[in-house]
């Protein structure tokens, strides 16, 4: 059974638990609880925790508060695991790294917290009293915390436990804390070139950083200052009367015919955190939130059927506020399957990143796709409002090279899109193409993390001026590292009923 979490991702114990719980390898469903806007103090969440602490969990049975807890739980609920050792001795050195970060590591980097992070952002200076006030008993613990790693690699020896995720949260954010850190050379080094070079905690920065760090969250997803990036996009001319084709089989009627990408345009692409909250998928036609999931069997096709489907399916329900959810499609998307062909017919759920303008529906296509899915049903449906959202979204690691960017609706015209004609064995299919216009305004995510989804609006019904279809591609970020991790993002598709 997948465990329930409620929690809010920014704050310290609840970047705890997500980093512990990926550590671990448990399965989890994470429940939004915004701590900002005080939900955790509202009737709804206190029937689950009378606490009013975030985070809390819940596995059939009665809620599990403190996050320490939680992680011991897990680990044990799971069969075990060499985070959190089953060892007596080992266990009870875990343990004591656990009570010590609890009682009185905690408390004192929380001050630093407060004062260098919190009061900033709510405009407010710092008290140097206080810090000064708080430095002694810092030093003192950190110093503990510096001899016992220049002993050991981890905390508690090769491996890295839940003790270090535990004792690493609270200083999470070390550079905006002003931490001293540099007079605890080892403490620094096991906090810099370790315990921020695991997956599990890479996964939990961002959403961090977004909320108490908006001014760095809002320059290319670090601190290197760049705002925007120019790069090449794959537009396609509109040569009308001719048809744009693409065969997905070998035919001799593909000689000749007029295929996409056909005009590159290096194009501004505007890195999009600063108004990560504003973005909506009725205006700008795509939007930004966050939707972290314990589930990670991604090339298990029928798992994530199974498994994840659903998760979606209640998430677009509470962000839109439709009333059915159909997923029908998934892709996963790495730069290892670019030796693909885009036509290929095989394991189409395995795909390079498309390097094309495009949308993937079109007004005729998204009705026939409804009544292709759900046959009798259909007319019914297509009376009320319908839309198409794909839900993409990062997998494994933060995304750095080919990300996504989308064409905010509020620039292009109806007349930038026309159609592309898909060619199957058995059918044909549209998409949407786009031609070039200088008006085009492109936005994006630089090092979104697996922990955050984008919705892009590929179809909607209503004509009252919302947005209708979303123009989008992955493309080179000249920003890129050499040695950056591959892309892995899911796109699901979806039909929303309204």
């Amino acid at each position: 059974m997948v465990l329930e979490v409620y929690l809010d991702p920014c704050t310290v114990n609840s970047r705890k638990v997500l980093a512990g719980l990926d550590l671990l390898g448990t399965e989890y469903h994470c429940n939004h609880v915004d701590y900002f806007a005080g939900e955790h103090k509202g009737l709804e969440y206190l029937r689950i925790n009378p606490h009013a602490t975030v985070p809390s969990a819940r596995d059939n049975g009665p809620t599990i508060t403190e996050s320490n807890a939680i992680l011991m739980y897990a680990a044990d609920r799971d069969g075990g695991h060499s985070a959190y050792p089953k060892d007596l001795q080992k266990r009870a050195e875990v343990n004591r790294w656990l009570l010590w970060e609890a009682s009185v590591w905690f408390a004192s980097c929380y001050v630093y917290l407060v004062e260098y992070v919190v009061k900033p952002l709510l405009s407010a200076e710092p008290d140097e009293a206080v810090i000064e006030a708080q430095s002694l008993q810092w030093h003192k613990l950190a110093t503990l915390l510096n001899d016992q790693l220049s002993k050991t690699k981890w905390l508690c020896g090769d491996e890295p436990t839940i003790a270090d995720i535990a004792v690493a949260a609270s200083i999470h954010l070390h550079e905006a804390q002003h931490l001293p850190l540099d007079q605890h050379p080892q403490l620094k080094a096991w906090m810099i070139e370790r315990v921020e070079k695991l997956p599990s905690w890479q996964k939990t920065q961002a959403a961090v950083e977004r909320a108490l760090l908006p001014k760095k969250a809002a320059v290319n997803g670090t601190s290197n200052g760049h705002t925007q990036v120019r790069s090449m996009l794959n537009y396609t001319k509109n040569l009308e009367p001719k048809l744009t084709e693409l065969y997905f089989f070998d035919s001799d009627k593909a000689q000749g015919i007029h295929e996409p990408g056909d005009d590159a345009h290096e194009v501004t692409i505007h890195d999009g955190w600063h108004r990560s909250n504003e973005f909506s998928i009725d205006k700008e036609g795509f939007s930004l939130h966050d939707f972290g999931t314990g589930f990670e069997k991604w090339e298990d096709e029928e798992a994530t059927k199974a498994e994840f489907y659903p998760e979606v399916v209640d998430f677009l329900k509470k962000q839109v506020g439709a009333k059915r959810v159909l997923v029908f499609d998934h892709t996963i998307r790495t730069k290892a399957n670019e030796a693909k062909k885009l036509t290929q017919e095989s394991n189409t759920s395995q795909r390079a990143p498309v390097m094309l303008v495009h949308c993937d529906y079109t007004a005729e296509s998204g009705p026939l796709r409804v009544r292709q899915l759900l046959g009798d049903e259909a007319e019914d449906l297509l009376s009320r409002r319908v839309a198409f959202i794909n839900v993409w979204k990062p997998i494994r690691s933060v995304v750095e090279e080919r990300p996504l960017a989308m064409c905010d609706v509020t620039s292009s015209s109806s007349e930038d899109f026309f159609k592309l004609y898909l060619r199957y064995r058995d059918r044909n299919g549209e998409n949407y193409v786009m031609q070039h216009s200088p008006n085009h305004k492109w936005w994006y995510f630089p090092k979104i993390t697996p922990e955050q989804v984008v919705l892009l609006k590929t179809y909607e019904s209503e004509t009252d001026g919302r947005a209708r279809f979303v123009g989008h591609s992955a493309f080179l970020d000249p920003t890129t590292q050499p040695n950056a991790p591959t892309r892995e993002s899911i796109e699901i598709r979806t039909i929303v009923f309204f």
